[in-house]
């Protein structure tokens, strides 16, 4: 890229490298990256076109679209994702926040909503956290006493820890594969687990869009064969950490509906549902320990 750009120019060299290179919202993703690269707003973008661009900035902008072009993800690239109208830090070793999941977060946030006066879900664990989207979302927009969070990726525990900070909101952080090194004195204690776990099955992986294969944590994506590996061992452990009348939630494979709802009821769960997402595809599954168990 010729270092002596106006933004305008650079705006557009930048348009035709990303389609040049497949990309399918190449335009939205150079005027993102130039934003960026020059600290300014989207109106700003749009209003000092013909402004000159320092050579700093533009190189920086050119290097940008050059991991772009290799693959590397936008948001990594970026160093933050928005996720429920709040900001996060993401970079590699560390799932990137989707839409999918907000699903998830408002589903429990329903759930607790409902259930205020009859069943009061106050304390709240994550399982498999990731960048802390989860915890730091419910915090941020429900009502729990406490909020609890654990992944068994140190990487993905520093990122947690910072988004939890970032945005304002307590949460206790735990390393830990499952439950096996979590505090055993919350056995039987828990309201509500809550989990995006790894549910895309071994076989599928290697199809996967390529920044998503080649950059993505493979840990946070690999559920085994059938993509149902975390799904059977989080149903089974976690009845001894939830109270009686405690909720289970779960954001799943949209073909993955129907094999939630036998795995929760065949391991004791009632009130099973499957919540799907706004293009009408299951997309959460849930259910609820008895009382007297």
């Amino acid at each position: 890229m010729n270092r002596n750009k106006t933004l305008g120019e650079a705006l557009k060299e930048g348009k035709a490298r990303l389609k040049g290179a497949g990309k399918e919202n190449y335009a939205f993703e150079a005027e993102i990256l130039l934003e960026k690269a020059a600290g300014y707003s989207r109106t700003a973008l749009f209003l000092r076109r013909e402004e000159w661009l320092s050579a700093e900035c533009v190189n920086t902008y050119e290097e940008m679209l050059n991991q772009r072009e290799r693959g590397r993800p936008l948001q990594y690239i970026l160093g933050e994702w928005e996720f429920m109208g709040l900001p996060f830090f993401v970079g590699e070793g560390v799932l990137i926040p989707r839409g999918d999941t907000e699903v998830l977060v408002e589903t429990v946030l329903e759930k607790q909503k409902e259930q205020a006066e009859t069943n009061p879900l106050q304390t709240v664990l994550d399982m498999g956290t990731g960048s802390g989207c989860i915890p730091v979302s419910l915090g941020k927009y429900g009502d729990f006493r406490e909020i609890l969070a654990l992944d068994i990726s140190p990487k993905a525990l520093e990122y947690a820890r910072k988004n939890a900070a970032r945005n304002g909101v307590a949460v206790e952080f735990w390393e830990s594969d499952l439950f096996a090194a979590f505090s055993q004195s919350r056995r039987g204690k828990l309201d509500a687990i809550v989990s995006n776990p790894p549910y895309i099955p071994q076989g599928e992986i290697a199809g996967l869009m390529e920044e998503v294969r080649e950059f993505e944590p493979h840990n946070a994506l690999d559920g085994g064969k059938d993509g149902l590996d975390f799904y059977r061992r989080i149903i089974k452990e976690s009845q001894t950490w939830l109270r009686d009348g405690g909720w289970l939630f779960f954001e799943i494979g949209y073909h993955q509906g129907a094999a939630l709802l036998a795995l929760l009821q065949e391991n004791g769960f009632v009130q099973t549902q499957i919540r799907q997402d706004l293009a009408g595809l299951d997309r959460v599954a849930l259910g609820q320990k008895p009382y007297g168990r």
